[in-house]
């Protein structure tokens, strides 16, 4: 996976294409890389390819040809990928879904449940997040500051999380669900860093792409263009990477006629158009989504869906989703963490746990 630090020093980036031509007279798909930029040298490839499930994979050796030929063991779906290195060492890999086959998408949308023996990234050791509310309100900073010098301020503890533990592995699609207020969000907002727990251990490795408060990391006064870069500035993108990705980011977020328009003008759905792209233009280790996807429209939440499914796919990317809907989560998580009320009620495989919460009611 690309650095977005370090790109300064890289201009070139690999465009993946599929060629289905082949298939159904000679029985493969080709595989296609082309180089935009500046390459410092030949570029040479390592290619792969594995089937939904990891149940097949495979590999080729080091190679300076720019196409790789899939012949499938089956139908289904594969992951066909590529490590594109120059001649400084650098490395970036590429790669695309192939559907061979009688192929139904919403079908391959779930990751596997990985093994113990795949990476941990985060770990959740005996969270418990505690607020100090006051017991009384107090409409003025002068009647607070009068009841402190008389020692009458008072405090009573709240506990937004209470005692959670989960791991999440690498390459996973983790969900989290329950009802409002439950301390989903603010147990996101402990995984990116933006909260300290206040009892137990967070322990995260690598690096997240957080999209947890809607507007976060903007600038409402700025127009769009100048916000992508602000915000990718705050994601921790060098301005060379931005530049070089700011007609992707564009084209995904589908807003190529409102690039002068202050964001103060914009929808919530444009808004978070704009967040989502800036946040997948690289492959961040670990991204974090919190009910962002509810406010586009129904084509952009499949756009959205489809690119986390690119993400995970890569095997690089790991995805947490807070969604209160069942059916988003279930199309995406492999297993799911069920907050109620900042206790933790159900940890396990997501169609048990979602069935177990659609019964929260009954």
């Amino acid at each position: 996976m690309a650095n977005p630090q370090d790109e300064e020093r890289h201009v070139w980036t690999p465009i993946a294409s599929l060629n289905y031509e082949p298939l159904e007279e000679d029985g493969y798909v080709d595989l296609c890389i082309e180089i935009k930029g500046d390459f410092p040298g030949k570029p040479h490839y390592v290619y792969k390819w594995k089937s939904r499930y990891g149940t097949a994979s495979g590999d080729t050796r080091r190679q300076v040809f720019s196409t790789f030929s899939f012949i499938p063991p089956h139908d289904g779906r594969f992951y066909l990928s590529a490590d594109v290195d120059d001649e400084t060492g650098y490395t970036q890999t590429v790669g695309l879904w192939a559907n061979i086959g009688d192929v139904i998408e919403d079908d391959f949308t779930r990751p596997e449940i990985p093994d113990e023996s795949v990476e941990t990234v985060i770990k959740v050791d005996d969270v418990s997040m505690i607020f100090n509310m006051a017991s009384e309100q107090y409409n003025s900073l002068k009647e607070y500051f009068i009841a402190a010098a008389r020692r009458e301020l008072t405090f009573k503890p709240f506990r937004a999380l209470d005692h959670i533990s989960f791991t999440v592995r690498k390459g996973e699609a983790f969900g989290l669900v329950g009802t409002n207020g439950s301390g989903k969000s603010t147990m996101l907002k402990i995984i990116a860093g933006v909260l300290e727990a206040s009892e137990g251990t967070c322990t995260v490795v690598g690096s997240i792409a957080p999209l947890i408060e809607l507007g976060a990391g903007f600038d409402i006064d700025l127009t769009a263009k100048e916000n992508i870069y602000l915000n990718g500035a705050l994601l921790g993108y060098r301005k060379e990477f931005i530049d070089r990705h700011f007609n992707d980011i564009v084209e995904f977020a589908e807003l190529q006629d409102f690039l002068d328009l202050p964001l103060k003008n914009y929808s919530s759905g444009m808004v978070a158009r704009i967040a989502f792209a800036i946040a997948t233009a690289a492959e961040p280790d670990i991204l974090i989504v919190d009910e962002t996807l509810s406010v586009g429209d129904f084509l952009f939440q499949q756009k959205c869906e489809r690119r986390i499914q690119e993400l995970i796919g890569s095997g690089n990317v790991t995805v947490l989703l807070v969604s209160h809907s069942m059916d988003l989560v279930e199309r995406m998580c492999d297993r799911v963490c069920w907050i109620e009320k900042g206790k933790q009620r159900m940890l396990g495989p997501t169609d048990d746990v979602c069935a177990a919460y659609r019964n929260l009611g009954a």
